[in-house]
């Protein structure tokens, strides 16, 4: 049977007022001139359950909150939606008869988080599943949520006489079809994540293939060799890196053994060295000494030549008493002059042993010897400086004749190694340098051949899971039958509103769409919107009663249709046409009663009276909006003013 799900009443709350509409019967007629609120009721009924409804500017501006009443399967809920940006993105969850909060529920998924449409479709007991879809070129996953199988059992006015269950909307196709293989059984969770697998796989093995591509051309315009030639150069060279490595091994052995052989001699300069800087030393060391004793014989005679002079002018000068001055001859008498001081210079008299004769001798006596004695240390320590130059000699004439044998030695023996080595080193870098270019290469092409084997890997993968995905359709294309079954019940449906021109009439098994005369919808556009309104109205009735007569095709139990005689004109036969549409109506509605449940919005009240019919009357003085003054006929024909229906 259909899943349970139906509207029991809807309050709205504005800042002066509230209304509440209830849809106690099978069958609801909300009534009323264009632009009295009937689309703007439904319409928020689509929002009281989450869905992105079209709100006029009357509701916009006036309507605080809606609160939808509902049964969804065995449960009876409040749901309570703002209106307006603030607080529009959750519902909250009322218990229906005290109105206390028992859960507020985001409406768009959020990662760890439960939405409003888990909740109800939770409450339905209709399967969750995932679809597989693409965006922007890439397989993806999409949730199957309560907003787009509530596009099923809503005929929205904008959509009845152009799309079946928005059909001609791309973004929404797949789910479309993909909700209808759940409702009739034709796919399981199991097949869904067969399909999502394969898919995932085909996008992988696209990805990986054209990596593949990618590497491989890049290979092959940077690099002509192809993946053998690499191998075989590559042996090629190990095999002379190796040759190489040899050679430079036996250069360095015999550098080895050639420093062995020069080893004394070595030695020997180094000793020669040693003795030479020792030499240089006492050299440096003997011509400073030299130097002092040289001032000091300096400083004796000097000191000599200084008595000699003295001793001159007293001789020379005592007899004479000054009586002028001998620089600028002005007398000296009469000035006055301390005693003991001499009357020229003023400075004091020397004592007498400094003009005493025989004391100037003995003075004089002592300087020569001390000039002697310094003059022969002076000598002596010049003969040890000219021993010290001599050995510094030696020892420098030692370490040039044993550089020049070891140089000679060296020129002949070590360098031409030395140079050998070198060259050989260098060859043995460059072959490394090469091997490693080729193994980059070599290395390229491994990853090219593992993308490859990646995507050999990846397409036996999906050919497998295409097989699973084959073996589990064919265990459900029993259900296949249903669709032919339905296609029956939707033509004979047509076949009572007595539309002209129209033979035959099926539900395609690959699109689920109707099939008119062998002509897909759209083809019937050109016939007029009265004909396809009443193939859309009779493709959602028709899956309704089916699936109120098949306990396993979940077709929810509620239809709501938004001017059911849209473009159907007034002509006698067009009226008897929405007469019969409204004969099926009420036949459901008296054959199913409460199991069934219809909300239909029309511009006039149902053309036949029943008991399971209830009427929500809607006029310019009882507007949808309560405590909202309509602006009345005249202004009706403005959409933009917001009460169009």
């Amino acid at each position: 049977m259909a899943v349970n799900l139906k509207f029991l009443a809807l309050t709205l709350t504005t800042a002066d007022a509230e209304k509440t509409y209830r849809f106690d019967q099978p069958a609801t007629v909300i009534s009323g001139p264009s632009g009295s609120g009937k689309s703007s009721l439904l319409m928020l009924l689509k929002h009281a359950v989450g869905g992105d409804a079209i709100l006029t500017p009357a509701v916009r501006d006036h309507v605080h909150s809606v609160c939808a009443e509902v049964l969804v399967g065995d449960e009876h809920l409040a749901l309570r939606r703002l209106i307006g940006e603030a607080g529009s993105n959750r519902v909250d969850v009322l218990d229906p008869v005290t109105l206390e909060l028992r859960e507020s529920l985001i409406i768009r998924a959020e990662a760890g988080q439960i939405t409003l449409s888990d909740r109800l479709l939770s409450a339905l007991g209709f399967p969750r599943a995932s679809i597989p879809v693409r965006r922007e070129g890439k397989s993806a996953k999409a949730n199957v949520t309560f907003q787009a199988l509530f596009a099923y059992v809503y005929l929205e006015a904008i959509y009845i006489d152009t799309q079946i269950v928005r059909h001609q909307q791309t973004y929404f196709d797949g789910m479309r079809r993909a909700l209808f293989e759940i409702i009739f059984g034709l796919t399981d969770s199991v097949l869904l994540d067969l399909k999502q697998r394969s898919a995932q796989l085909l996008t992988d093995m696209k990805t990986k293939a054209s990596e593949h591509d990618n590497v491989s051309n890049f290979l092959r315009e940077s690099d002509s060799r192809s993946d053998d030639a690499l191998r075989a150069e590559l042996v090629q060279l190990r095999e002379m890196l190796s040759l190489a490595e040899r050679a430079l091994g036996d250069l360095r052995s015999e550098l080895e053994e050639s420093s062995a052989a020069d080893a004394v001699l070595r030695q020997e300069l180094r000793r020669a060295v040693a003795s030479a800087r020792d030499a240089s030393q006492e050299v440096e060391a003997a011509r400073e000494l030299l130097e002092a004793r040289e001032s000091v014989v300096a400083q004796v005679e000097l000191d000599l030549l200084r008595l000699e002079r003295s001793a001159s002018a007293i001789e020379k000068l005592s007899p004479f008493d000054f009586v002028v001055c001998p620089r600028c001859m002005q007398r000296l008498e009469g000035r006055p002059v301390q005693e003991d001081h001499c009357i020229v210079c003023l400075q004091h008299d020397p004592p007498d042993e400094s003009v005493d004769p025989a004391a100037i001798q003995q003075t004089r006596a002592a300087l020569e010897r001390q000039l002697q004695d310094a003059r022969g240390v002076r000598e002596a320590d010049g003969q040890v400086l000219a021993a010290a130059r001599d050995r510094a000699q030696q020892a420098d004439f030692l370490t040039t004749t044993l550089r020049r044998e070891l140089d000679v030695q060296t020129r002949d023996i070590v360098a031409p190694r030395f140079d050998a080595i070198a060259g050989s080193s260098a060859r043995v870098a460059s072959l490394g340098a090469s091997i490693d270019a080729v193994t980059q290469l070599r290395d390229a092409w491994a990853r090219a051949r593992s993308i490859n084997q990646e995507v050999k890997d990846l397409k036996a993968t999906r050919t497998r899971v295409q097989a699973d995905v084959k073996s589990r359709t064919l265990a459900l294309a029993a259900r296949g039958q249903l669709v032919d079954d339905l296609s029956q019940q939707f033509f004979t449906l047509l076949a009572e509103l007595h539309l002209p021109w129209v033979r035959t009439a099926v539900i395609d098994p690959k699109t689920y769409l109707p099939v008119i005369d062998g002509n897909p919808f759209e083809s019937l556009q050109a016939s007029g919107g009265g004909i396809t309104t009443c193939v859309s109205i009779a493709y959602s009735l028709a899956l309704l009663e089916f699936g109120l007569t098949h306990p396993d095709v979940l077709v929810p139990s509620l239809l709501v249709i938004d001017s059911p005689r849209k473009a159907l004109g007034n002509n006698p036969d067009d009226q008897e046409r929405g007469n019969r549409i409204y004969d099926r109506f009420k036949a459901l509605a008296d054959a199913y009663g409460d199991r069934v449940q219809l909300i239909i919005a029309d511009n006039d009240t149902a053309p036949i009276p029943s008991d399971t019919f209830s009427t929500i009357p809607l006029d310019y003085n009882r507007p949808m909006v309560p405590g909202v003054a309509h602006p009345g006929p005249e202004h009706v024909h403005r959409a933009e003013d917001g009460y169009e229906a």
